[in-house]
């Protein structure tokens, strides 16, 4: 038998090799299972904002065009009355669309840049190129301009036979998609 004194000079019995090879090869895949859940989830997140930020985008795009579409037909309208000189009737168009929450202010104007109807009336009488000298309301065509906040500011022309005889300007804050 041996006494306290062999046992505490004995030399601790080392783990087999295969024991040993084991354990470091077991921690090794752990910690690699550990960095792969990690990168996965990592690059994960980046490949959904991307796909977020893509889907913004094309929709935006889709409400713009939507916008410009029906820009025309509602050009149409408001020329057909304005050769009348019905601006009451042009006032209730305005007021209409201004009740969809989308649609910010609302004006029409006449060929020199004076704003004739508008759903914000401290503005009547007012010169559009004094409120927005950046906005250049003599164009020919439909064109957006972004402002802040996930807005635009459309111009429409308004043409008669042979010249332009108007511009409706209107606001419009694009709806953010629905994303999952």
């Amino acid at each position: 038998m041996k006494s306290s004194i062999d046992l505490q000079q004995s030399s601790p019995e080392r783990l087999p090799f295969w024991r040993r090879f084991l354990w470091i090869v077991v921690t090794l895949v752990v910690a690699l299972l550990c960095v792969g859940i990690v990168l996965t989830k990592y690059l994960g997140d980046q490949k959904l904002q991307e796909f977020t930020l893509q889907a913004e985008s094309r929709s935006l795009d889709m409400q713009r065009q939507d916008v410009q579409l029906f820009a025309i037909p509602f050009a149409w309208t408001v020329r057909k009355e304005l050769i009348r000189s019905d601006y009451g009737r042009i006032e209730e168009y305005f007021s209409e669309l201004i009740k969809i929450k989308e649609f910010g202010i609302i004006m029409l104007l006449d060929p020199s840049g004076t704003i004739k109807v508008s759903t914000n009336r401290k503005l009547l009488g007012s010169s559009f190129a004094l409120l927005y000298p950046q906005l250049n309301f003599s164009v020919s065509k439909p064109v957006s301009y972004k402002l802040q906040g996930g807005k635009s500011m459309f111009i429409v022309p308004v043409m008669g036979l042979n010249e332009k005889i108007g511009s409706i300007v209107f606001s419009y804050r694009y709806r953010a998609p629905l994303l999952p």
